[in-house]
């Protein structure tokens, strides 16, 4: 078959492997190039027309460590269960949308083509416990309160050098503030997580319908060292606060960095983004670096635990009359 060629270059929009690529299919009975198919997951899924009907069984056939792609096909896919990714070196990528505009704040569209969701309550809908996993192009719908889009795994180090780029987290299914996008849930002491890239992407929390209080668009409350949030954007609708955007909170926690990312908040004098990056319990005198960042009027932009513990440089609050650099001092 044509493998999607009607898309354009469609192969060339895929990641580059020596790997395998794997389908997985939204739902018993999809269409490729008008032609109806059945997913299953006795197929091999390695090609559009043999897809396997879930992202589990995707895991289970691919090979840890030689590049394997994982492609969840457009639409919109549900799990009953958390996705647990324990194979290291696995790529997960929805299609592609619009080319990524040079230095956009978040992805190129804030709505992927391909969906995901949990119907488990409180459920989480990846569980990261490998290293080197990158998850693209996918727009995560985190359910119930404790719903989770991503949540990396600490323990020993397991989700080390994960990659999150250009995907988008919507926390409206539930106003609770225990609905994150990604997190990085408390381990042990010892328990680290390290080398994690959160790229391009885009955090939305309440909307008119649901005008509750959501929880941060990410959440460490594990140890991690080299966490870096990048070139994305974080935007709060509805009627309600949000009481942080980002929120680091382990005194353990060292290298973390925030920059060129946006905050947004509706024009309400009543709906605020009450602080834009809140490191209260990070300890140590410049362990999390705030960088060309820019928060909205009425946000504290940064809460710390000491003025020392976040070091800004080219950020700001927006004003009515005009931004307000923000500094240590």
């Amino acid at each position: 078959m044509a493998f999607l060629t009607k898309y354009g270059s469609f192969w060339g929009t895929l990641p580059v492997t020596t790997g395998r690529y794997f389908w997985v299919a939204p739902s018993n009975s999809y269409t490729v190039e008008g032609k109806a198919y059945e997913s299953s997951d006795d197929n091999d899924g390695l090609s559009p027309e043999r897809a396997v009907r879930t992202v589990n069984r995707a895991i289970a056939l691919a090979d840890a460590n030689v590049g394997d792609v994982i492609i969840l096909m457009p639409g919109s896919h549900s799990v009953s269960a958390t996705v647990a990714i324990t194979k290291a070196g696995l790529t997960f990528t929805g299609i592609p949308g619009n080319n990524q505009l040079e230095n956009a704040h978040g992805p190129a569209g804030k709505r992927m083509k391909t969906q995901i969701t949990s119907t488990a309550t409180a459920g989480i809908i990846f569980t990261v416990s490998a290293t080197d996993t990158e998850i693209a192009h996918i727009h995560f719908a985190p359910p119930a309160a404790g719903g989770r889009g991503i949540s990396l795994a600490p323990l020993s180090g397991a989700a080390n050098r994960a990659y999150v780029h250009d995907c988008t987290f919507h926390l409206i299914a539930t106003a609770s503030v225990t609905t994150y996008g990604i997190t990085v849930p408390a381990g042990v002491t010892a328990d680290l997580l390290e080398d994690v890239l959160v790229s391009r992407c885009y955090f939305l929390s309440g909307t008119a319908a649901a005008s509750g209080a959501n929880g941060p668009g990410v959440n460490v409350l594990g140890t991690a060292h080299g966490l870096t949030i990048e070139q994305s954007t974080f935007q709060l609708k509805g009627t309600a606060a949000w009481a942080a955007a980002i929120l680091s909170s382990n005194a353990g926690t060292l290298g973390v960095m925030a920059r060129d990312c946006d905050f947004i908040t509706p024009t309400s004098a009543t709906t605020v983004m009450t602080v834009g990056i809140n490191t209260t319990g990070q300890t140590v005198d410049g362990s999390f670096q705030v960088l060309r960042c820019y928060f909205p009027v009425g946000s504290d932009g940064i809460a710390s635990t000491a003025t020392a513990d976040a070091i800004l440089a080219e950020s700001y609050t927006a004003g009515t009359t005009g931004g307000v650099l923000l500094s240590n001092a």
